[in-house]
């Protein structure tokens, strides 16, 4: 009897542990996003190093001022380089 009821006790509180919602990966990319809308990205084996992309493509020089204020450096970005990474000078992929 003890055995029954321990089992059932045991079953439902493990599906009680996977009916727990897994907490959303998005909710994270949120809170990293920026007003601006542009990132960090570096693509070291297309000799690209650390620039700013934003959503549209662009790419930006990342703004050391707001890196060195401990801000994000990407928002807003510095100056304009190119239009996409096959534009970006240097780009060898």
């Amino acid at each position: 009897m003890k055995v029954t009821s321990f089992l059932s006790s045991a079953i439902f509180l493990a599906s009680l542990t996977m009916a727990t919602p897994v907490p959303e990966e998005s909710a994270a990319l949120e809170e990293r996003q920026t007003a601006s809308g542009c990132y960090y990205f570096a693509a070291p084996r297309c000799c690209v190093p650390t620039v700013c992309q934003c959503v549209n493509g662009a790419i930006y020089q990342v703004n050391q001022d707001n890196v060195n204020a401990g801000r994000h450096g990407c928002d807003p970005p510095w100056g304009y380089i190119s239009a996409n990474n096959a534009q970006f000078p240097g780009y060898c992929c």
